[in-house]
């Protein structure tokens, strides 16, 4: 098998894949607006297109990056991962020592960088999956030993879902360890390692909730929505009851009611809601098919990348995408507890949605090296 850079023939990038992404982030400008558009008008931002007119410029940035990410050779991602890592590191302490960092929500998660707001966890989606991946390559027989093939990757997932966890950010904490799971189960790391893995998340996640009182909050909401639809259960109660007004074929694009101050976070972590409410049952199911054909170009990706640095960074960033859908798509339906991720390409984020089209253009780059 030859290595990338190693002579090995270039060939088309995974068309589908790019058309299917770019066909969703479309769609989910279109749903921004109509999700954003009233509220919008009103103080403090005084202009209905304001977040339309963010989100194309979050998706002309994400372009750009994901053209970049498209054209920087494999190997140049290699050469920098350990230091891109440790810089990363470097931020994510920043995050959490400093006293200077905007809270929203609760959370401690953003950073005012020439005006914009960004959002270094998200990083890491990358940046992790590229520091195991070349870890675990180069020590590829060495992953059932427990000092140098499960210690250092454990290691490296701990303390950056740590450093996340402590900006208040456990949803983006376990996208991040859930993925790098993945990668080690996909690796070869021994399974009693794996199971010491899974115990420990879990502890650490129940651990995490049982220490905040509004994470508790949230859990007694869940399990019972409407009794607390006047505080914690609001949200799952506004969302549940956008996605049932919209019946079949949905309310109308731009008719729905939700979105007039009753359901929060319409245009981020809730927009999949509006999507239900004006497009229906139909409209919500293929939004979700459209992201399950996203995942599944990138795991064949993955699995016919022509080396193991390669299969494991493709299957650490799809992972990343599927989980963070799957857990928003989770939020919204009420089967867990509402937590603030985005809708991959559909919500309305800066950072998510740049992070995010990043990801697309490290896997297409990977793709033009897979047997079509």
């Amino acid at each position: 098998m030859k290595q990338i850079g190693e002579k090995r023939t270039r060939l088309r990038p995974d068309w589908w894949l790019l058309v299917a992404v770019i066909a969703l982030t479309a769609f989910g400008i279109i749903m921004v607006f109509s999700a954003s558009q009233y509220f919008a008008a009103y103080e403090p931002y005084n202009d209905a297109y304001k977040f339309l007119k963010d989100q194309l410029f979050n998706a002309f940035v994400g372009l750009v990056v994901l053209i970049v990410a498209f054209q920087v050779k494999i190997k140049f991602y290699k050469k920098i991962t350990y230091p891109v890592f440790i810089a990363l590191l470097g931020i994510l302490v920043f995050m959490v020592v400093s006293t200077n960092i905007a809270t929203i929500g609760g959370a401690q998660r953003w950073l005012e960088v020439f005006g914009t707001s960004v959002q270094p966890s998200e990083l890491a989606k990358i940046i992790l999956p590229m520091a195991l991946a070349k870890w675990m390559t180069m020590h590829q027989n060495e992953l059932g030993s427990f000092k140098m093939g499960y210690l250092p990757t454990i290691g490296a997932t701990a303390l950056t879902c740590g450093l996340i966890f402590g900006q208040k950010s456990l949803s983006v904490a376990i996208v991040v360890g859930v993925a790098a799971f993945v990668m080690m189960f996909c690796a070869g790391v021994r399974p009693k390692y794996l199971l010491l893995t899974i115990g420990a998340g879990v502890a650490a996640v129940i651990g995490a909730i049982l220490i905040e009182p509004f994470r508790m909050q949230r859990i007694y909401a869940w399990f019972d929505p409407w009794a607390y639809s006047s505080g914690d259960g609001w949200q799952t109660c506004q969302s549940l009851m956008a996605l049932g007004s919209g019946g079949l074929t949905g309310v109308g694009l731009g008719e729905g009611g939700s979105k007039w101050f009753y359901l929060p976070a319409r245009h981020t972590d809730f927009i999949f809601s509006i999507i239900g409410e004006e497009l229906g049952f139909i409209g919500a199911v293929l939004v979700v098919l459209l992201i399950a054909f996203i995942v599944w170009r990138g795991i064949m990706i993955a699995v016919k990348a022509p080396d193991m640095y390669t299969s494991l960074l493709a299957l650490g960033l799809i992972s990343s995408i599927a989980i963070q859908s799957i857990i928003n798509l989770g939020v919204v339906t009420g089967l867990l507890p509402v937590t603030g991720v985005t809708l991959p390409f559909v919500s309305y984020g800066g950072t998510s949605l740049v992070v995010s089209l990043g990801m697309i253009g490290i896997l297409l780059n990977i793709s033009c090296y897979t047997e079509k």
